[in-house]
């Protein structure tokens, strides 16, 4: 029954796809959170992958069968093209073929994904839809975060009702993540956008609706207690404000999310919490832990600088690392099984390790050309109707990247996210060259 009712939903995603290609992306932003699997016992269906691929073949068929075509528009493509030849060049070294075929898709989906938005989404009823999406995927995300944070408290609570509040601190809201970092980073990428729109809707049902979504955000994304994720959103909000040319409204942006900021620290768990967590002991341990991550990414990386360990391999050689020291393994096996195991808390430590100092250089050269040719396109945009959604947008691409300093967001899917983010500011760009081509005319 599970089979048949899984067919039939895959089928009217097709359906839906095959009619409306842009629907693939909305498609995609309401399956990020639900990035687990469905076990029907012979087989296992990723919901994601399943989607992707099922959008995919969709406009393949629509360019074989001259249809239409999907992938004319390649604008930032090129920059990403020695990245991937160095995963797979990487490649070579798999020890676990299913692994590394695993990670290079990952990486390929989000290349799909960003290619895919700026082909499909040509005109502001679509961008519309697809922003749409997302915010109705937030409110839905953070509703769950806020409802599990605050069962979780009661629960503790009422256990522990005879020890002091200071007890109760430490649970966090995780929702459809089964972690709060991953949530917080997810939260992160789409606050920036929310602002955006905000300061660009003229409608008052649409700027009431954009408010409530916007404080369920906030407070899902206070109650992650994510030092990381509050430090990077702020940095992104300071830095965009340095960078818009209307001071004025970039006053006001500014001021609206410290407003909001201060009025969730009234929130007396969120206070303690933060309070607890930025003592020294606790700061001296996060420290150390990170220091550690650099320590064992060079101690992995020593012998392949240039080429790394091979995309995939990371969980065996950190095995073998581990165990091959004894004074290693009480600390990383007995002590904490989760401390990385899975990844070394930092996307770009984590490319170094993986595919060496070519990759790291590679990779640094594709974001470098992303972030120069959004913020070169900030002063363009300055006179247009989109500016400050562009702002928005462009915050959610910074602010990925600030957050994966001390974290690897694409375990998780958000980086696909981060993708359809990206391939919106660059549409958004290009509505800006068509209005100009008359003019220039």
């Amino acid at each position: 029954m599970i089979l048949i009712c899984t067919i039939f939903l895959a089928g009217i995603i097709a359906a839906v796809i095959f009619c409306k290609p842009y629907l693939g992306i909305a498609f995609v932003i309401l399956s990020i959170p639900f990035e687990g699997r469905i076990d029907l016992g012979f087989i296992s269906i990723y919901p994601l992958e399943a989607i992707l691929a099922i959008f995919g073949l969709i406009c393949i068929y629509k360019l074989i069968d001259r249809r239409e075509n999907c992938f004319r528009n390649t604008k930032l493509m090129y920059c990403c093209i020695p990245f991937v030849l160095c995963i797979m060049l990487s490649a070579v070294k798999s020890i676990d073929y299913s692994l590394t075929v695993k990670e290079i898709v990952r990486w390929l989906e989000l290349f799909m994904i960003y290619y895919l938005t700026i082909n499909l989404i040509n005109d502001e009823k679509k961008m519309r839809m697809i922003l749409y999406s997302i915010f109705l995927t937030v409110a839905v995300v953070s509703m769950l975060g806020i409802v599990n944070y605050l069962s979780t408290g009661v629960e503790i609570a009422t256990s522990k009702s005879d020890l002091p509040p200071s007890t109760f601190l430490g649970h966090r809201a995780i929702s459809f993540f089964g972690n709060s970092n991953p949530l917080a980073g997810y939260v992160n990428l789409i606050i920036p956008v929310l602002f955006g729109m905000l300061m660009t809707s003229a409608s008052l049902w649409g700027r009431s609706t954009l408010v409530i979504i916007t404080i369920l955000s906030f407070m899902t994304w206070c109650f992650t207690y994510s030092r990381v994720a509050w430090l990077s959103l702020a940095l992104t909000m300071v830095l965009l404000f340095l960078k818009t040319k209307a001071m004025k409204r970039g006053k006001l942006f500014l001021a609206i999310f410290f407003a909001i900021l201060a009025t969730a620290f009234l929130i007396p768990d969120v206070r303690d919490d933060f309070i607890d967590r930025t003592k020294l002991q606790n700061l001296q341990y996060v420290l150390k832990h990170r220091a550690t991550c650099y320590t064992v990414g060079y101690n992995l990386l020593k012998d392949d600088f240039i080429l790394g360990i091979g995309v995939g391999n990371y969980p065996f050689i950190f095995k073998k690392f581990v165990y091959s020291d004894p004074s290693l393994i009480w600390r990383f096996v007995h002590y904490d099984n989760s401390l990385m195991l899975t990844h070394l808390h930092s996307l770009y430590l984590q490319i170094f390790v993986e595919t060496g100092f070519l990759g790291l250089s590679a990779f640094i050269f594709w974001l470098v050309c992303i972030v120069k040719y959004l913020v070169s396109s900030l002063k363009s945009l300055e006179n247009s109707r989109h500016y400050w959604l562009f702002v928005g947008l462009v915050g959610g691409v910074i602010v990925y990247l600030f957050n994966n300093l001390t974290d690897v967001l694409v375990i998780h899917g958000i980086h696909l996210q981060w993708g359809i983010i990206l391939g919106l500011a660059v549409v958004l760009i290009q509505f800006r060259e068509s209005e100009k081509w008359p003019e220039t005319v």
